[in-house]
């Protein structure tokens, strides 16, 4: 006879292993809008950099 103590660890291990790696839905979306929000405050300081050398010249 199998005791629970048993099953309970077999249960977690498969379900661990149907989690999907790469995020879904909303925590994709998520990702996007961070990874835009960051080449958006790159981009933006870059041409910021650039004007400051411009006058200095």
């Amino acid at each position: 006879m199998t005791s629970q103590h048993h099953i309970a660890p077999a249960l977690d291990s498969t379900a661990v292993r149907k989690i999907p790696a790469e995020p879904t839905g909303a925590a994709k979306i998520f990702q996007f809008h961070c990874r835009t929000n960051i080449l958006h405050s790159v981009l933006t300081l870059k041409s910021r950099i650039q004007v400051v050398v411009f006058l200095l010249k």
